[in-house]
């Protein structure tokens, strides 16, 4: 999941040198660990796989993505989207679910109970203000 127009305050920021790339690079650190733990904090809880699966995973200093399931719950996109009739997928993550659709064989109908969207979703208001912060900072000051 990706936050969008993020990239176009990222490049505003980035033209102000280093020191502004190691301030955008601790808050996209900071924010994607908060998304993470919020994204633990909503996962529905059994074994607590599911939540042991969440992490955030940097890509590079500017770029993390948070992941749930791998080998530890296999089965975090239908507890995410749901299955059967039961699928809810908000517009935006439309290109993300589409891999998880079912071929129709089995009709198991579970429903939705997202937990990676919803801390995206708070995550993600949280980090633009902080990023237009740093911006002002050194919008101010040049």
């Amino acid at each position: 999941m990706s936050i969008k127009g993020i990239n176009s305050v990222i490049s505003d920021l980035r033209k102000y040198g280093k020191e502004a790339e190691r301030d955008i690079a601790g808050v996209t650190e900071q924010m994607a660990r908060k998304i993470e733990g919020y994204a633990k904090t909503n996962a529905p809880t059994d074994l607590g796989k599911l939540g042991q699966s969440i992490q955030a995973v940097k890509e590079n200093d500017l770029n993390w993505s948070i992941e749930a399931g791998g080998i530890l719950a296999p089965y975090a996109p239908f507890v995410e989207f749901g299955t059967g009739g039961l699928v809810e997928v908000p517009n935006e993550l439309k290109e993300q679910a589409i891999k998880f659709k079912g071929k129709g064989i089995k009709q198991i109908n579970l429903r939705a109970r997202p937990f990676l969207y919803p801390a995206l979703l708070r995550g993600r208001e949280e980090y633009l203000q902080k990023l237009k912060k740093v911006l002002d900072k050194y919008g101010k000051s040049k």
